[in-house]
């Protein structure tokens, strides 16, 4: 603390939102709603020039770096930053980088952010408001059950965090608890990835 305040981290943000179909995909996405080319898979906010000076920049000044990732290619990008800046600063990892949403995942970015020390902070709010949107339109019934994987993360013995990201939801804790736990779809009550549920001492 400096004068009564402290500089906690700082926001990076990769891409999008997967369910306006902003996220930055690796594959494309499934039946996307809108006038988009043949396989559309989304697009960056940000160059890789600018993340892999951002992940540097946080590990050179000791400031814990939160950034925005939701699609797989988002996620890849970061992945190679957080890895090129551990290796210049290896005590980065004690940082605690945070991975937001992170929603589409492979279970090898998994374990990549395992190896790096980076906390996700999931989003399975999804799976409750836009369940439904996200099988039938955003990533199609097999990689729909997967979004917000909190059941890969804690395969691995990984610290996750979730949260409701107003106004995007509603900032309601107990709907967190619930969509984390049962991760059903409001409008059909589908369950979006049955192995991706967790306890509710867990989800707490």
């Amino acid at each position: 603390y400096s004068n009564r305040f402290r500089d906690a981290g700082a926001k990076l943000t990769i891409d999008g939102a997967l369910q306006g179909f902003t996220g930055w995909r690796d594959r494309p996405y499934y039946k996307p709603v809108g006038d988009f080319p043949p396989g559309y898979s989304g697009y960056p906010s940000a160059t890789a020039e600018q993340v892999f000076e951002s992940a540097r920049w946080a590990a050179e000044n000791k400031v814990q770096l939160i950034t925005h990732a939701n699609g797989e290619r988002a996620s890849d990008l970061l992945i190679a930053a957080h890895s090129a800046a551990q290796g210049r600063y290896p005590d980065a990892q004690q940082l605690r980088p945070v991975l937001i949403h992170g929603q589409a995942q492979r279970v090898d970015q998994v374990d990549s952010y395992k190896r790096l020390g980076v906390i996700p902070s999931l989003f399975p709010m999804h799976t409750f408001y836009w369940g439904d949107w996200h099988l039938e339109h955003v990533f199609g019934p097999v990689d729909g059950a997967n979004i917000s994987p909190t059941g890969w993360v804690r395969e691995r013995d990984m610290i996750f965090t979730t949260h409701h990201d107003a106004p995007v939801a509603f900032p309601d804790s107990m709907r967190v608890l619930d969509a984390t736990v049962t991760r059903e779809a409001r409008g059909s009550g589908r369950v979006l990835g049955p192995d991706q549920r967790v306890d509710v001492i867990t989800a707490l």
